[in-house]
């Protein structure tokens, strides 16, 4: 059989083709075949039927690839995206020079149901944990902080990112300070590294209250939580290189205590957190997490005392009154801070001895050497001890 095209040279064609096999012309028999109808009908049949099959098998494809993608992040969870945040921290650290925390410790949330101290609490541990994946634990690290957390109560600690070694120097600050003073648990919500408003704004932080659920919600409606926290600043405790520096170094000779490191600094913010305690308990207040409409003004007023010094200027001028008829002197206020360290004797604008650094710098010269601290700071920790 030969093709019907002219003009095509095509040799011997099987007798069964409808089309030539070179030029794809139809032949004698093919021309029979399209003349009728139900063959013309049958070949566009099976023509559509072969591009839904390929839908089809597009649609199961993308149904299936969908389907696998939800079980990874079902079985490897939030870890899938830890290779992003190792990423953003290796930029954060070219950008400003460098480690930053991941963890942002200023979070607010409104519109939440809080109906008792418990979930005010669980709320504070959950803005943490959910924050979790984006760091680099190693497992040691995270064992360390949840012994902190249950041996003195504290709902959440954070040390994200921050080397197993400085996580232990920590953690023996905490356990010795705990050891000193074990009756200061209850009121600290959080300890947390944090990234401070500029790199060297300060070393540790205590913070009494800052404002985390329902800031903005009237109390009518919604119960408040407030954290009282103390906070690492990133750019030392992240940096092992700005470290190797004795902090004597950084902040001045006789600033601090001496033998002060920058691990050591956290002992004189705890020493902030004690003079809190002692001030909520003798207000008859345990903490200040849990807000109602019933207790609000209280705190706000107690809170706004606090902040006035009235306070810590009574502790300290106790125990100067104390020390010079122990030791029959007459040192005045500046003279007796100043003998414990330049930091214990800092002034405010107006020229007015700041009473709160005066007790946290003899609580952490007590921390660094107990019994061997200096006369004026042992008469302070002794009205702190009588008064916990």
């Amino acid at each position: 059989m030969k093709c019907l095209n002219k003009n095509c040279d095509a040799k011997e064609i099987e007798k069964d083709d409808n089309f030539c096999y070179k030029c794809g012309h139809w032949t004698a028999k093919g021309y029979a075949f399209l003349q009728k109808p139900e063959n013309v009908q049958n070949i566009l049949t099976g023509s559509s039927a072969k591009k839904t099959d390929r839908l089809t098998i597009l649609l199961e494809v993308a149904s299936l690839s969908f389907i696998l993608l939800i079980f990874i992040i079902l079985f490897r969870g939030e870890d899938l995206f830890k290779p992003l945040y190792y990423v953003k921290r290796k930029i954060d650290s070219y950008v400003y020079g460098y480690n930053t925390s991941i963890i942002k410790t200023d979070n607010i949330y409104n519109k939440k149901t809080v109906t008792n101290l418990e979930e005010a609490q669980k709320l504070i541990k959950e803005d943490f944990s959910h924050q979790n994946y984006k760091c680099s634990y190693n497992l040691d690290s995270f064992m360390l902080e949840n012994a902190i957390e249950d041996a003195y109560s504290i709902p959440k600690v954070s040390f994200c990112d921050t080397s197993y070694k400085e996580v232990e120097k920590i953690k023996t600050v905490i356990d010795n300070m705990y050891s000193l003073f074990p009756n200061m648990t209850g009121a600290l919500t959080n300890i947390s590294i944090t990234n401070a408003k500029t790199k060297n704004e300060y070393i540790a932080y205590f913070q009494p209250m800052f404002q985390f659920v329902n800031p903005n919600e009237d109390i009518n409606s919604y119960n408040k939580v407030n954290k009282t926290q103390i906070l690492l600043n990133s750019y030392y405790f992240l940096n092992e290189n700005v470290m190797k520096t004795p902090v004597q170094d950084v902040v001045g000779k006789e600033w601090y205590i001496k033998d002060a490191t920058w691990e050591t600094t956290i002992a004189h913010e705890l020493g902030h957190y004690i003079t809190f305690v002692i001030f909520l308990r003798e207000n008859n207040l345990e903490n200040i997490t849990f807000v109602t409409k019933e207790n609000e003004s209280k705190i706000n007023a107690l809170l706004k005392e606090y902040e006035t010094g009235v306070f810590s200027s009574t502790i300290v001028k106790e125990a100067l009154d104390n020390y010079n008829s122990k030791y029959q002197t007459n040192l005045d206020l500046d003279t007796f801070a100043l003998t414990i360290s330049k930091y214990a004797g800092v002034k405010n604008n107006d020229n007015i001895l700041i009473y709160d650094e005066t007790i946290a710098e003899a609580i952490h010269d007590y921390y660094l050497h107990k019994e061997n601290a200096t006369k004026s700071s042992l008469e302070i920790v002794n009205i702190i001890k009588s008064r916990m």
